[in-house]
């Protein structure tokens, strides 16, 4: 029986666990693989945004890079790891977003409720009001890029 990380919870100060994210993502998926260097991007101030990139591969230096707007006490630890996940699938599978890379994306446990909070929640991370009223789609409704 194949066991799955449970999400942690809230805590202050989450950079200290981004290593032990980092490590559970490892572990629970891409054991195979070399562990890569996972570290918090650069602060870049800005109140609204339209979109907003959540995580990066360099293959050049394997590291992943994750927002620091995502080292907050509102921010679940599983959405975290589901962008770590997500970043390792570049590492072994490349740069683009096709069928079999979607396929391996849902084996993460947490995809659907990280689908899920990042619905409810990219007005937090872009910075703009909660707009309770989006019953009808706005044509320039906000977009999330994880890659």
């Amino acid at each position: 029986m194949e066991t799955w990380p449970l999400p942690l919870g809230i805590a202050d100060h989450r950079h200290y666990y981004l290593a032990s994210l980092a490590a559970e993502v490892h572990r629970t998926y891409f054991q195979k693989y070399p562990p890569l260097s996972v570290k918090w991007g650069q602060q870049i101030t800005r109140k609204k945004r339209r979109s907003i990139r959540l995580g990066s591969y360099n293959h050049t230096t394997a590291e992943i890079r994750i927002h620091p707007l995502l080292d907050s006490p509102e921010i679940p630890a599983f959405f975290i790891q589901s962008v770590i996940h997500h970043e390792y699938l570049h590492h072994v599978l490349g740069a683009s977003h096709n069928r079999r890379f979607h396929a391996q994306e849902r084996q993460f446990r947490y995809f659907r409720e990280s689908k899920e909070w990042i619905r409810r929640h990219l007005w937090l991370l872009l910075g703009t009001k909660r707009n309770r009223n989006l019953a009808i789609p706005v044509v320039a409704q906000p977009q999330m890029v994880l890659f």
